[in-house]
């Protein structure tokens, strides 16, 4: 009898060793999986996108950004990054204004769209972007707008390190 109290004791001992062995497997992979969790994990998705309406510069703006300049603003926290374009330029009746994300690598390429340009004129607008799955580290932002195609015209485009810098600001200089 006693050999068969033996003989189970190690039985159970052997499932407890095996029930522990598997739990410290979840454990092990879960805190792998954790912790490889970067910016290749991570797949960027544009959330939201809000314009203003033409902006008259008759009147005081609120922001001190002149007409000339084409400045983007970022905010980075916990993946999201907040961009807000001052000035961008779109045609005077763009009926509606979009963008596309697209993603290759590390950049992200916002691609600006109008619906239509039904009037003889453009206009300035200021737009909001919300763009969720944006993992820490660096990237190279670029915009591709509708009316900067001509050679003497600068890009927006610029790499940034969220690791370092959560938050910044990039304009261009604008004429015609």
């Amino acid at each position: 009898m006693i050999c068969g109290y033996f003989s189970l004791a190690k039985a159970l001992r052997r499932k407890e060793e095996f029930r522990a062995g598997r739990l410290l497997s979840y454990f092990f992979g879960s805190f792998l999986c954790l912790t490889s969790c970067n910016k290749e994990s991570l797949k960027p998705d544009l959330l939201s996108l809000s314009a203003s309406d033409c902006k008259d510069f008759m009147l005081k703006s609120a922001d001190s950004i002149p007409k000339t300049q084409d400045c983007l603003t970022y905010v980075w926290k916990d993946n999201v990054l907040a961009i807000s374009r001052v000035n961008a330029a779109f045609n005077c009746c763009p009926e509606k204004i979009s963008a596309d994300l697209k993603v290759s690598g590390d950049t992200l390429i916002i691609i600006e769209r109008e619906k239509s340009s039904l009037c003889d004129c453009n206009c300035l607008y200021d737009l909001n972007y919300g763009i969720a799955g944006v993992g820490k580290g660096k990237w190279v932002i670029k915009v591709e707008e509708p009316y900067v195609q001509s050679p003497g015209q600068e890009l927006i485009v610029f790499e940034v390190d969220f690791a370092k810098a959560a938050e910044g600001r990039v304009c261009v200089e604008r004429t015609g």
